[in-house]
This record gives C-alpha cells, sequence and structure tokens, in this order.
C-alpha cells in the first residue's frame, strides 16, 4: 500500500492546476465571503443605540399605600397579611419594570428619558425618540391587586412607536411585551401551585412573588463566530470534497492507461490499489485543511490567540473529515471500475460538491433553511464537519462536537463497505 500511496501524493504534488483548485480557488474565496458577506454571518447583537421616552404617570408610593391598606382592611389573619406585604414589598411592578430597562445588557442598546406625554408625543414626531412608554396611574395598585389577590382586571403599559425607526421601536415593543408576558406567566404560576388567597394567601403570596423575580439571561453560553472564521471553514470542508474526486479520477486513468491492469499480473492484490487510494485521499485531505486553516489564520488571523485545546480539535475533526473523504473516493473509484465509465467522478465533481455545499451550509448557516434541510445537511460529509468545527470554535463541551465526528466516522464506514463491495476483484476480460 505504501507504494500506491506514494505515488499518489507525488502525482498530485506535480499537478500545478489541480494545487491551484485545491489551494488557491478555496483561500481566494474565503477572502471574498468573508469580508463581503461579513453581516450576515456575524453573530453579535447590532449597536441599535435605541431611545426610549418614559411618561410616568402614578405615585408609586401613594399605589402601594392604597394596597397595603386594602390588604390590612381584609381581616386577614395576621401571619397572611405579613407574607402578602412582604410579598407586594419584592414584587412591586415598577421596580421590576426599572430595573429590567435598566440592566447592563440592556443600558447598552436603550437610553432612557424621563418625559411628560405631550413632551414624549413631540419627541416620537421629530425622531427623538424611538418609542413612548406610558405607565398608567394606577398601575402599582392594580398589578399588586391582581398578582396577589386575585382581584381586578390588572394594568396596562401603553407603547406608542415611532413611524420613522420601525425597526427600533419594534425591538423595544418586543421587550416590553416580553416583561408583561413573562410576568403574568410567573403570577398564573405561582397562584396554580398555591392555595387560593381566601384560603391561605400567605402561600399564593409567597409562591408569587418568588416566581415574579425579573432577569435577563442569555440563551447561548457559545461564542460568536465571525465571517472570516465561518467563511475559511465552510471553503475548507466544500474544497476537501474534490479531493474525492480528483483521485478516483486518477484512478479511473490508470484502468484507461493499463496500469491497473499491470499491478494485477504483478501479484498485488486489488484491495491493495484500492486501499492505497484511501490512505492517499485521507493524506491529501488532511494536509489541504491543514494548510487552508494555517494560511487564513497567518493572513486573516481568523484562529489567532486560540489555545492549544482548539488546534487539538481541530486536528481531530480534520483527520475524521479526511478519513471520510478517504472512502467517499474509494466509493467513486470503485463506481468508476465497476461502470467502466468516469461519469461517476464528472457527476461529483460538477454537480453534487455544489449541492452537497449547499445542503451543508458552505455559503451560509443551515439554521437559515428549513428543519428538515438542516437535519439533512448534518448528514453530508462537509455539513457534519461544518458543524463539528462551529461548534469547538464556539467552545462547546467535547461531547457536542463529537457527534460529527463520530457521523464521519459512520460515513467513512459506509463508503469503504460500499467500495470493497462494488470494487472488480479480478482483471476485466
Amino acid at each position: 500500500m505504501a507504494p500506491f500511496l506514494k505515488k499518489d501524493v507525488l502525482l498530485i504534488l506535480r499537478d500545478r492546476k489541480e494545487l491551484a483548485i485545491l489551494v488557491l480557488m478555496p483561500f481566494v474565496l474565503i477572502a471574498i465571503l468573508g469580508f463581503a458577506l461579513g453581516d450576515m454571518i456575524n453573530t453579535q447583537s447590532p449597536k441599535l443605540d435605541m431611545t426610549v421616552a418614559i411618561v410616568d404617570e402614578e405615585d408609586e408610593a401613594e399605589g402601594f399605600a392604597r394596597f397595603e391598606a386594602e390588604v390590612r382592611e381584609a381581616a386577614l389573619p395576621e401571619e397572611a397579611e405579613n407574607a402578602l406585604l412582604s410579598a407586594a414589598e419584592q414584587v412591586r411592578p415598577q421596580r421590576l419594570l426599572r430595573n429590567m430597562l435598566e440592566s447592563p445588557e440592556l443600558s447598552e442598546l436603550l437610553t432612557l428619558t424621563e418625559m411628560e406625554l405631550g413632551d414624549a408625543r413631540l419627541a416620537l414626531e421629530r425622531d427623538e425618540a424611538n418609542a413612548l412608554l406610558r405607565i398608567p396611574p394606577d398601575f402599582t395598585y392594580d398589578t399588586l391587586r391582581r398578582m396577589l389577590l386575585e382581584q381586578g382586571d390588572g394594568a396596562t403599559l401603553e407603547v406608542e412607536a415611532s413611524e420613522a425607526s420601525p425597526l427600533r421601536a419594534g425591538v423595544i415593543r418586543d421587550i416590553v411585551d416580553g416583561f408583561a408576558r413573562s410576568l403574568n406567566f410567573q403570577t398564573a404560576l405561582g397562584q396554580t401551585a398555591g392555595a387560593a388567597p381566601s384560603e391561605s394567601a400567605g402561600g399564593s403570596a409567597s409562591a408569587a412573588a418568588a416566581q415574579a423575580q425579573g432577569g435577563i439571561e442569555s440563551v447561548s453560553k457559545l461564542e460568536p463566530v465571525t465571517s472570516l472564521q465561518y467563511y475559511t471553514i465552510g471553503m475548507a470542508v466544500m474544497f476537501v470534497l474534490f479531493i474525492a474526486s480528483s483521485t478516483a479520477g486518477r484512478a479511473f486513468l490508470e484502468k484507461q492507461q493499463f496500469t491497473f491492469d499491470r499491478i494485477l499480473l504483478a501479484g498485488a492484490h486489488p484491495m491493495r490499489f484500492l486501499g492505497g487510494k484511501i490512505a492517499s485521499a485521507a493524506m491529501l485531505a488532511f494536509l489541504q485543511l491543514a494548510v487552508l486553516f494555517g494560511l487564513s489564520s497567518l493572513i486573516f488571523q481568523s484562529f489567532a490567540g486560540q489555545p492549544l485545546r482548539f488546534w487539538a480539535g481541530l486536528a481531530s475533526i480534520s483527520a475524521a473529515i479526511a478519513v471520510c473523504i478517504g472512502g467517499l473516493a474509494a466509493l467513486l473509484t470503485a463506481m468508476n471500475y465497476r461502470l467502466r465509465t468516469g461519469a461517476a467522478t464528472d457527476l461529483f465533481s460538477g454537480m453534487m460538491v455544489s449541492v452537497l455545499a449547499f445542503f451543508g451550509g458552505s455559503f451560509f448557516p443551515t439554521t437559515q433553511m428549513s428543519e428538515w434541510l438542516n437535519a439533512l445537511g448534518g448528514w453530508t460529509p462537509n455539513g457534519a464537519a461544518l458543524v463539528a468545527y462551529l461548534q469547538m470554535l464556539q467552545g462547546a463541551e467535547a461531547e457536542r462536537w463529537l457527534d460529527g465526528v463520530y457521523r464521519l466516522l459512520a460515513m467513512a464506514a459506509v463508503f469503504t463497505a460500499a467500495a470493497v463491495w462494488m470494487f472488480p476483484k479480478r482483471r476485466d476480460g
């Protein structure tokens, strides 16, 4: 097998046109797509610099005092009364709202300005404010009665949006709507978990207060991926597919030139020839990935500053897809030999690579496609490798990106088994 491996490696290293396609072209595409389509891939939150005019029409202290007086006049047991008032002090809906709007996460996006109603609407017309948030007169009182006593209809926050900035206004509306829905849901959950106020006001109030604690939590703990990083990986896993078709194409050329027949006449087993194609394709694929990742890191600083753990993971995934490419090259070689034509190689390089690149996410993230197409892309060699690379790059646990490695090894086994079954075991004729 070693002579076959050496022969294939030397042949491709001498072919400058092949080297240009496998190394130079993907590197050029990385530069073009990485800089031209950066906004599509950049996962960092945009700086919207939104301005919210807050119109506070209530006296929060007076509303809380009204609620406190109503609780004391309700002739509840002292323990229940104290629990309700303690819960009300913890909840304070306007304070929760302002804590959310003034949180470190939103303070980078929102600028809050206190205004009178007339001035706020004038600011909206002049596009000096993107939205108006109106807190009604009895907001605290009505909300506490509904949350803790299950009385009344509650309160409504009003949002008036600027027509000149619909995007920013929509974001502000969604933030306020999310606050209201979260408060309603947590209140209902607390009331359902506890007894009715008339039976056990203290238990229900404590549950509601505990559930009503607000806050903002990031959904994803993973690091963002830059456009250059994404397209470095996307182009690498796309062009590594050409290694398979290139290896299979040269193998069929050897058949046409009777090199394969001479190998068999010399006493070599056909599987040694096929094994040499697997080994050479896998080695070339790994070298191609190493060159592309190295050049991108050196010139574009795509992976600059990454720890040793990252490079070990990169090498592991690259080795897995290289083995998969070796199996794919063997399958294409076997198909060419079985059909006695190079149609399989031509079809794969001319059409299938583009199809696999589309479904595998080389041009844009597969999350922008439907769920079943996204799942399908994860079972392509380039798609499985792309997902594994990105998860590893984002700092995910090894268990997550190793799933892609296992998929690649499983596909490699299937490709190799099919190739062995299909490959001719003796010389034709």
